[in-house]
């Protein structure tokens, strides 16, 4: 994989996680971040969690982003082609000219905060990591929701959501070496009702998959914040101010925490920023080929 730079200390890294329309409650959560005066370093982000990342990164300015999100109908995004229908319901063709109106940048290199979007290889199995080239088409990649999206090919690669392995990026944010990690869970607790056909079923027992991975891949955050946004589907644009308003009742409520855990963090490692560094992330295998790699040198 290409490298890119980072500042050679990371001392906030912001992890987004996917959810849809639920996304706005990013922009709650940055808001609040903003309004205390917490500095982000970096930002890993995942489906929606990459496109308020790359809006944010691009314009770190709250209300410009806040603007765009509300502005985008999410329902248009699933640009429904039934001619062309063969890998997915959609060609993501809107999400394109949505990220090419909103964003005045093309690739991560002009971003004013460093951002890293994840996806998925359909091929390897791999979440890819992408930090450099092509913004449009990382972040549409990892936005490419498996049978509503097509598989988007970049960088020689069939990529999809990276949701799809890991909803809340935290582990490339702890591999970049980021001091203090703060991640944005926007997983859906499981519904009180239960289900009461072979449909149900199946649906509920994805989301108890969806719950478990979710929990997994938050740890290792110093600090999860989960926004209240049970039983808002990801294409509901109707819920948004509901939405908005939940990430910054859940921010607010862990801003006394991150402030104190960073002054800590400063008085004793110093507050001196020392500069800039070149970094390579590679993609992340199975953890089985790992192990049979293991296996055969032994």
């Amino acid at each position: 994989m290409p490298s890119f730079i980072v500042p050679e200390r990371i001392r906030v890294a912001l992890v987004l996680g996917s959810g849809g329309v639920r996304g706005m409650a990013h922009v709650g959560v940055i808001e609040e971040l903003e309004k205390a005066g917490i500095p982000i370093d970096l930002i890993v982000g995942c489906s929606a969690g990459s496109m308020v990342g790359a809006l944010y990164a691009d314009n770190p300015n709250v209300e410009a982003i806040k603007a765009a999100v509300w502005s985008i109908r999410t329902n248009l995004l699933l640009d429904i082609d039934l001619w062309n229908c063969r890998y997915g319901l959609s060609q993501a063709r809107t999400m394109r000219k949505i990220f090419d109106q909103y964003l005045s940048v093309h690739t991560f290199e002009q971003l004013k905060i460093p951002l890293v979007v994840v996806t998925t290889d359909l091929n390897s199995g791999e979440l890819v990591p992408i930090a450099s080239g092509n913004l449009d088409h990382a972040v549409v990649a990892s936005c490419s929701i498996p049978l509503l999206y097509v598989p988007c090919d970049h960088g020689g690669r069939v990529l999809v959501d990276g949701g799809v392995i890991n909803p809340i990026p935290v582990r490339v944010a702890k591999d970049l070496g980021a001091e203090f990690i703060i991640a944005v869970d926007l997983c859906e607790l499981l519904p009180k009702t239960f289900p009461t056909n072979l449909f149900g079923i199946a649906a509920r027992s994805a989301e108890i998959a969806f719950l478990w991975q979710t929990e997994h891949c938050a740890r290792g955050a110093d600090i999860v914040i989960r926004p209240k946004t049970s039983g808002i589907g990801i294409f509901n644009d109707k819920m948004k101010c509901k939405i908005y308003e939940a990430g910054k009742v859940a921010a607010q409520a862990h801003i006394p925490r991150i402030k104190q855990a960073l002054a800590e963090l400063e008085s004793k490692n110093g507050g001196v920023q020392c500069g800039w560094k070149y970094v390579t992330l590679n993609p992340y295998p199975p953890q089985i080929y790992c192990e049979e790699l293991e296996y055969a040198e032994d």
